[in-house]
């Protein structure tokens, strides 16, 4: 699981924020629901993190995300330029800063480094311990440090614009191959239906009976309106079908509904594709499939969404929230939303993130842990939602619908 995320100038976050999972100091609410201890620490399983629009709630995840491509992509020539996209509101440059602190298994560890368009300008793997950190290997510009003679090699002939953790995986170094496996198989991103390799490998786990009665439950319970679901491989090429040889197979999910007459008199069944189905109905099932995935492929995973009520009403982006925090997910969930009432869900202050822009243009986040009003606040019924909108925590719209009007308007009257 991600215990900690932090980045230094990169898109609308200029100053450095960290994005942490480990539960607040002497906070025992819901902890025995809403945490899992990872050695010794309580790890949240939820994070909400909320901002009104353009503040810079998406580059936060975009910056985990460009991390994770990083590490996951080696430029094949040493001219390749990296995906430097830093602070562009500022006269000064930088490089940009990534870094993570997280789980494998029992095991705890922080890797990072920082960037620029042309370089990595400094890299560096470590073990967290009990009281201290066993530094693994470290980079600065083409300074390398390791008690591994192996990793030393490796650094030297890895080229500028690599990371030596990618060279070192290549290599088949445990540690490094442990922590590229983490960002590949373990930190997921669930985005909208768009089919693709990865959502077709979700998709597949509806071919399993068990698996297919799961989601129908869940839809069912979710009062969709679903009576079954079929999974078909399909020729893909593109974004459409195509039936051409040598096509990729990939499958294509199916959602089975009840047809009825003027009458209200049920006639018959319709197969609908799940391109067919509203936002609302592909995201619910994206989000079903990545739960249940994580169930059957080891639970720990954590997975991130963006604009998470996007096209979901508020009693289900409730339900599912309720579901993030419950006992029986093992799983951490991180998201991003508008929906201001998800604040008075039945979650920890630790849980809640903010982000707002100043008149610099520059993103900042906070947590509402960090105000003092809230740590020791033990008692029930307190609105977040009713603070936030009265501005105690920052992070609000200021909003005019007179002058928005009037704007709008303005050209027609002269």
């Amino acid at each position: 699981m991600l215990i900690d995320f932090s980045m230094r100038n990169f898109k609308s976050f200029k100053q450095e924020i960290s994005l942490s999972a480990e539960a607040g100091e002497r906070l025992r609410k819901h902890q025995d629901t809403n945490t899992v201890l990872v050695n010794n620490k309580h790890i949240l399983k939820n994070l909400l993190i909320f901002g009104p629009n353009g503040s810079g709630k998406s580059n936060l995840l975009d910056g985990l995300k460009c991390m994770q491509t990083m590490i996951l992509s080696n430029p094949s020539k040493v001219t390749d330029l990296l995906p430097y996209n830093g602070f562009v509101l500022d006269s000064s440059s930088s490089d940009t800063s990534f870094n993570v602190i997280f789980s494998i298994g029992k095991d705890i560890y922080e890797y990072g480094f920082s960037y620029t368009s042309k370089e990595i300008t400094s890299e560096k793997l470590s073990k967290v311990l009990k009281t201290r950190k066993r530094v693994y290997f470290k980079r600065e510009q083409n300074n390398f440090e390791s008690g591994d003679q192996s990793l030393i090699e490796i650094a030297k002939r890895t080229k500028r614009n690599s990371l030596v953790l990618y060279t070192a995986m290549q290599n088949n170094i445990k540690i490094p191959t442990e922590i590229f496996t983490w960002f590949s198989e373990d930190l997921v991103f669930v985005g909208d239906y768009r089919l693709n390799s990865t959502v077709s490998e979700l998709m597949g786990l509806a071919k399993d009976e068990s698996v297919k009665e799961q989601l129908l439950r869940f839809l069912h319970f979710a009062d969709f309106n679903i009576i079954d679901l079929e999974v078909n491989e399909q020729p893909v090429m593109g974004n459409t079908l195509n039936y051409s040889a040598g096509s990729p197979m990939m499958n294509q999910l199916f959602a089975v509904h009840k047809v009825h007459n003027d009458k209200g008199d049920l006639i018959g069944r319709r197969r609908l594709s799940i391109d067919s189905e509203s936002r609302g109905t592909q995201k619910i099932l994206m989000i079903a499939l990545s739960f249940i995935n994580a169930e059957i492929n080891g639970h720990g995973k954590t997975l991130l969404f963006d604009e998470f009520d996007d096209s979901l009403h508020l009693e289900l982006s409730q339900a599912m929230v309720k579901i993030f925090n419950s006992k029986a997910n093992q799983s951490q969930f991180i998201l991003t939303t508008h929906e201001l009432q998800l604040l008075d869900s039945d979650v920890r202050v630790d849980q809640i993130y903010l982000v707002e822009k100043d008149f610099k243009g520059e993103s900042e986040l906070t947590s509402i842990f960090d105000f003092k009003d809230t740590r020791n606040t033990t008692r029930s019924g307190i609105s977040y939602m009713k603070r936030y909108v009265e501005g105690r925590f920052g992070a609000t719209p200021i909003i005019d619908s007179d002058e928005m009007l009037d704007a709008l308007t303005n050209n027609f009257k002269n």
